[in-house]
């Protein structure tokens, strides 16, 4: 099937949330405005939006990624890293008002992303409400976005919707695997990150959804 990240990619929700912010604020705001803003090189927002692909950088420093996230986020556009790269099939949301992330840190358990091994507790900052969250560590990289070490936020009772990134058991494993939950023709699939990779269908494995991931602490 058709991918959604070839449909939805960086370059283009990028250009889309500056073309919106000037559209929303009525006065021009720019590439360059935005390095400024973030503390980068205009070169890094210029190959990041780049029209030809052989300039444009496709596999971005995940630390980038999330001051691009949070600028944006505090600006009042509901805009996700997963929707910044394309692995949301709504990408972004822009709001009528200036909106305040949500910062109060949250105590929950945290496991190795290999087992499901629980290491202890961790307070987490998050930018969103949620009631039931638990914490996966990464000890392995999770291709081609996450570093070992980065930290993902999994809502335990969130409900599933087309789009979402998941925590997924797959085929009896102990190992926790991150994939896109997608439905298609009435059919779900768990589509990985890295496009090489088949997409697996619901009804052809033995799977355990641990929950929605709501928010990454990426390793960078």
């Amino acid at each position: 099937m058709t991918s959604d990240i070839a449909q939805h990619s960086m370059h283009l929700t990028l250009k889309r949330l500056i073309d919106e912010k000037s559209m929303r604020d009525r006065v021009k705001f720019t590439a360059c405005q935005l390095a400024q803003a973030l503390g980068m090189q205009r070169s890094i927002i210029t190959k990041l939006t780049h029209n030809d692909i052989t300039k444009r950088v496709t596999n971005p420093n995940m630390d980038t990624v999330i001051k691009i996230v949070e600028f944006f986020k505090a600006d009042g556009f509901d805009i996700t890293i997963e929707g910044l790269l394309g692995l949301a099939t709504k990408a972004v949301d822009i709001k009528n008002h200036k909106a305040v992330p949500y910062r109060q840190a949250v105590t929950m358990p945290i496991y190795s992303i290999s087992k499901k091994e629980k290491m202890g507790i961790i307070d987490i900052k998050m930018t969103e409400s949620h009631k039931d969250t638990i914490a996966l560590y990464a000890d392995r990289d999770i291709k081609p976005f996450f570093k070992t070490g980065s930290i993902f936020v999994v809502d335990q009772n969130a409900v599933l919707k087309n789009g979402n990134l998941i925590a997924v058991k797959l085929d009896g494993s102990d190992n926790i695997d991150v994939k896109k939950y997608c439905i298609l023709k009435n059919k779900i699939f768990f589509k990985s990150l890295d496009e090489r990779e088949k997409d697996i269908l619901l009804s052809d494995t033995q799977s355990e959804i641990i929950g929605v991931i709501v928010q990454v602490n990426a390793k960078t």
